[in-house]
């Protein structure tokens, strides 16, 4: 993986976040967990489901008390656009500047007017938001890194329902048949048609596992954003099926993604954070005394992750 580097800010040091869900099945509270998290070295925290369940003053007393900042809150699309007061109501009382969608199904990714069509709602809830002064992104998956349909001439057949995610697996075969790489990233792919209908309130949080998956550059993804990259998501895949491709997140470092090149190339942008999440650790604790070894690498260090 070449890494594309970019002269870095040196006044810029993205934080170090964890995102909670690698902590989903711990028994405590979200206050002790938050407490539990600045305890290990972490700067921020961005929260998941238990976010919606917990009190957002005592939240919001817990990060003060430990010097913990919010980072974001994931909240689902649809649960956004449904009650969208109500999550502005939390984030204020918990002192949560921002909210992010974590996940949009690939089937809004197979054409160009299907990605349009998500940008239009996700620019509509920005703007619910914004009233409030509360900041919006989305998350990054691998499904918006597959190539338009329409690019083949599959567009208008696209709604037909294929077994096992086919019609994934037919944009990644036109995609090979093209040649499709970094240069096609802004015209040819749903991130590109998302970046270019969405407007500039909205910015985007990476995940570098699933961008490997798709097989870009972390870097070109980076550059390609400029200053709508707000956070870096430090996740890694594996391979679980080479046809049609299947991936799994597994714990950073121990996957297909170049992690000292991606971190190398993340911390040369003007990102605020650097997150890291294990989606499925063995064990929860160890997982994240590792993550925060991982953020806090230097650039020596790093290479052997």
């Amino acid at each position: 993986m070449n890494t594309t580097l970019r002269s870095p800010d040196p006044e810029v040091t993205p934080g170090r976040g964890l995102q909670l869900h690698t902590l989903r099945d711990s028994p405590d509270s979200l206050p002790e967990t938050i407490h539990q998290v600045a305890d290990v070295g972490y700067d921020g925290v961005e929260f998941a489901g238990r976010f919606l369940r917990a009190d957002p003053h005592a939240v919001r007393s817990a990060m003060a008390e430990h010097n913990v900042e919010p980072i974001a809150a994931h909240v689902d699309l649809p649960h956004l656009e449904s009650n969208a007061e109500a999550i502005v109501d939390r984030c204020l009382a918990a002192g949560c500047p921002r909210v992010i969608v974590p996940h949009v199904g690939n089937g809004y990714f197979r054409t160009t007017d299907r990605a349009e069509s998500i940008a239009r709602r996700l620019n509509e809830v920005a703007d619910r938001l914004a009233v409030n002064d509360i900041k919006f992104g989305i998350h990054t998956t691998r499904g918006m890194f597959l190539p338009l349909l329409d690019q083949f001439g599959f567009g208008s057949v696209s709604r037909i329902p294929l077994p096992m995610n086919g019609w994934d697996a037919i944009a990644h075969v036109a995609g090979i048949a093209a040649g499709i790489d970094e240069s096609d990233l802004e015209t040819k792919t749903g991130f590109g048609t998302l970046l270019a209908a969405t407007t500039e309130q909205i910015d985007f949080e990476v995940d570098i596992g699933w961008v490997a998956a798709a097989g870009f550059d972390p870097g070109a993804v980076f550059d390609l954003l400029g200053d709508r990259l707000f956070s870096v998501h430090v996740a890694d895949v594996e391979l679980t099926r080479r046809f049609p491709p299947g991936f799994q997140s597994i714990a950073p470092g121990d996957g297909i993604v170049d992690l000292p090149a991606a971190l190398r190339a993340a911390r040369q942008t003007d990102a605020s954070w650097l997150v890291f999440e294990d989606d499925d650790p063995i064990d929860a604790q160890i997982s994240i005394a590792r993550g925060i070894d991982i953020l806090s690498a230097d650039e020596q260090d790093s290479e052997r992750w």
